[in-house]
């Protein structure tokens, strides 16, 4: 792993349009992190596993019930890389630039939508779901609300068209980007200390986990679970450590491998028992696990920590480098074969599941995502990115993930 930079401090650039100047922070680098991926990989196929009882006969979420804690660690790491984006845009040029930043949200994650989107389209028509449904599904996906609508609806199924109600998270995620750049410059303007940003940010997450306590009573669960008021703190914790990452706060070695190897266990524990409607998670659960996925997080970063050698296979890594079209297409796809396949046994079905899911992955890569990265690359005047196809799978993981797009910018997860 290449090593870490030390701090340095460089001196403000001139203001640009779009740009906000801000105070000074320390600029440190963050490397190119393969395991980030492998975490990616490995949690998006608990989240996959985890929705297979839409297509078997089985409740696979019942088998994982704490599958849906995994999105946690999304959460988490989105928060992370892109507070780190903006710490170090910041401490480089002396500014961030808000236009910039959502221009590089919007170009990283709107192609792959739209054409999700555009195929759910289809698939409504054929197969009968109402143009009302339909087209109310996918204005609260295109403008990122669906998870207002599913938390009003109070019905995971009844509240959107089916295979689109996954996508709340993203919804909760982009609801939180609208406002934390500027957030993020109000607090380096004014209040640069760590100090005072450590406590805006921890008042801000106590303040969310207790309205959560407070909230749930039981049979409201669901809306609980999937509301960005109720929901966001997993994101803060994140961005509260990247602010501790880049101030050089971060305890020793010693301590951060030990407190990564008990969170990495306390995690393995949730994953079978804890039940999303159960108190545990409204009331203390949701903020212990984000804890624990923010020490794992900075576990990786240091880079020295025996558990990382799990994240780093090549397979995770590879599909964590595609795991948002991955985490985008498996829940139409499980949907169009309970609908289609519903004759065919449950192997028939799994197969079917994993091939069809990996084909429109690998399809939004190479038609949809690649393509927009490579225009966003030019307008930022960089090198396009390289292709990343059927070839480069036979090439060494470092060489690959080199030339993905996750390595030039905090790409999404699954809920990113």
């Amino acid at each position: 792993m290449e090593s870490i930079s030390s701090d340095a401090r460089t001196p403000s650039a001139s203001p640009i349009a779009g740009t906000i100047p801000t105070s000074d922070v320390p600029v440190r680098r963050l490397p190119r992190i393969e395991s980030f991926d492998g975490l990616r990989g490995a949690t998006v196929i608990i989240v996959f596993v985890s929705h297979l009882e839409v297509i078997l006969p089985i409740p696979t979420f019942a088998v994982v019930p704490g599958g849906t804690v995994s999105l946690d660690s999304f959460f988490v790491l989105s928060g992370f890389l892109i507070t780190s984006l903006l710490l170090r845009e910041q401490g480089l040029t002396g500014q961030i630039n808000t236009i910039h930043f959502y221009r590089r949200r919007a170009m990283r994650l709107l192609p792959p939508l739209f054409g999700l989107l555009v195929a759910h389209s289809i698939f409504a028509y054929l197969t009968g779901i109402s143009f009302h449904e339909e087209w109310t599904s996918l204005m609260s996906v295109l403008f990122y609300y669906s998870n207002w609508k599913l938390a009003f609806n109070s019905n995971y199924v009844g509240g959107i068209a089916n295979g689109m109600q996954h996508l709340w998270s993203l919804s909760l995620e982009e609801q939180f980007y609208l406002i934390w750049p500027w957030i993020t410059i109000f607090v380096l303007t004014y209040r640069r200390r760590f100090r005072t940003v450590a406590v805006v940010l921890l008042g801000l997450i106590v303040a969310i986990a207790v309205h959560r306590s407070l909230s749930y009573h039981g049979t409201n669960w669901y809306a609980i679970f999937i509301r960005t008021d109720t929901r966001a703190d997993g994101i803060l914790i994140g961005c509260l450590l990247a602010h501790i990452w880049f101030r050089g706060l971060e305890p020793n070695r010693t301590i951060v491998r030990w407190a990564a190897t008990v969170a990495s266990v306390f995690l393995l524990i949730c994953l079978p028992i804890v039940k999303s409607p159960g108190p545990f998670l409204f009331r203390g659960g949701f903020v212990a696990i984000d804890v624990a996925c923010a020490l794992i997080i900075l576990a990786l970063v240091d880079g020295h920590w025996g558990g990382r050698h799990f994240f780093n296979w090549r397979p995770f890594i590879v599909l964590g480098t595609v795991s948002y079209a991955f985490y985008l297409w498996h829940l139409p796809v499980f949907f169009a074969i309970r609908y289609y396949g519903h004759s065919w046994n449950a192997v028939v079905r799994v197969v079917v599941a994993v091939g069809a899911t990996l084909l429109f992955t690998a399809l939004s890569w190479c038609l949809l995502e690649r393509p927009a990265l490579d225009w966003k690359d030019r307008l930022e005047g960089r090198n396009p990115v390289p292709r990343l196809g059927l070839k480069s799978l036979r090439r060494p993981a470092a060489t690959i993930l080199q030339e993905s797009p996750l390595a030039k910018s905090a790409a999404p997860g699954p809920s990113s």
